[in-house]
């Protein structure tokens, strides 16, 4: 097969694993558009666009000049084809994105060194977690100001640990933000979807917890946030 009928070959591949993957574009979209408006597949925008265009020269022009190709193909463009092609097949997950290298506390942890963390690390919610690595809630700053605002400015004290706001740490009981939990095989695309839209309670979806199944009961394997995934 020549070079140009591997690339067009390879551009069939990426085109059905599209339509497998995702079913037909919209609008009518070449796949190669379509590919380039989405997050995961950003870093190969200038990629796309370029195969796109050699395609569509070789698709729809006399490439021949005296009976002989007048246009090759390098294998680093066919190279970036394929893997397209493999992120299209085998898409990132959750798990692949996801931070691991988590800042926590515990209920034992003092509240001053739970937001020092907060502030050298730039974190806004800092998974409270048991002994076995499972999570009893979040802490944040709203999880303090709920607490002032049920208990009065009377209630904090220095000498305070987690476990004197265990009541406000529930993720079903955060006022402006939402938690849920995410199995960690799940492609990224479908979280970025989730980060999109707000629950019925018109609140923000501020961090998906990664476990193997997606399951609350098991240890906790990661987080992961908009600033993750969106753009």
């Amino acid at each position: 097969m020549s070079g140009t009928g591997k690339f067009i070959a390879l551009c069939k591949e990426l085109e059905s694993a599209v339509k497998t993957r995702y079913g037909s574009t919209s609008h009518g979209e070449s796949a190669y558009v379509f590919l380039s408006r989405k997050a995961e597949f950003k870093p190969y925008t200038k990629e796309l666009d370029l195969i796109r265009e050699v395609r569509n020269l070789i698709q729809h022009k006399d490439v021949e000049v005296k009976g002989k190709e007048a246009i090759y193909v390098d294998e680093v463009l066919m190279d970036a084809l394929r893997e397209i092609i493999r992120l299209v097949q085998q898409p990132e997950t959750v798990g692949d994105v996801c931070t691991r290298d988590l800042v926590t506390a515990d209920l034992s942890t003092p509240v001053k060194k739970v937001m020092d963390r907060m502030l050298d690390s730039s974190f806004s919610h800092i998974p409270v977690l048991d002994g076995q690595g499972k999570l009893l809630g979040i802490f944040s700053e709203n999880t303090i100001f709920t607490r002032v605002a049920k208990e009065g400015m009377g209630a904090l004290a220095e000498t305070d640990c987690v476990r004197d706001f265990a009541p406000y740490l529930d993720i079903r009981d955060h006022v402006r933000d939402s938690f849920e939990f995410i199995a960690e095989g799940v492609a990224t695309d479908q979280a970025v979807e989730q980060f999109k839209h707000r629950d019925k309670q018109g609140r923000r979806l501020a961090m998906l917890v990664v476990t193997r199944h997606g399951d609350p009961s098991e240890k906790v394997l990661g987080v992961l946030t908009p600033y993750d995934v969106l753009e």
